[in-house]
């Protein structure tokens, strides 16, 4: 979770250096960073919630992926 890694402290923040780090290096992302749940929502509060075009997806993506993808974006942001 998210507060796992506000709360984790310097040891954590070294550890994750050194795992973003080593896969930059070996260019390898693990699988799980592709996984996602998806969660539907209501669009409107006041709508027919028995109709499946009332919804819309969001997927919850895992924390250290996002985490990872914000690093990549910082270091690439000129390139892209």
């Amino acid at each position: 979770m998210a507060e796992h890694i506000k709360h984790g402290g310097p040891e954590l923040y070294v550890q994750l250096c050194l795992l973003f780090n080593s896969m930059i290096r070996h260019t390898f992302v693990p699988d799980d960073f592709g996984l996602g749940i998806i969660i539907p929502l209501l669009k409107a509060k006041h709508g027919d919630s028995s109709k499946l075009d009332m919804y819309r997806g969001i997927t919850l993506s895992p924390v250290l992926a996002k985490l990872f993808e914000l690093l990549l974006l910082h270091i690439y942001e000129d390139q892209l």
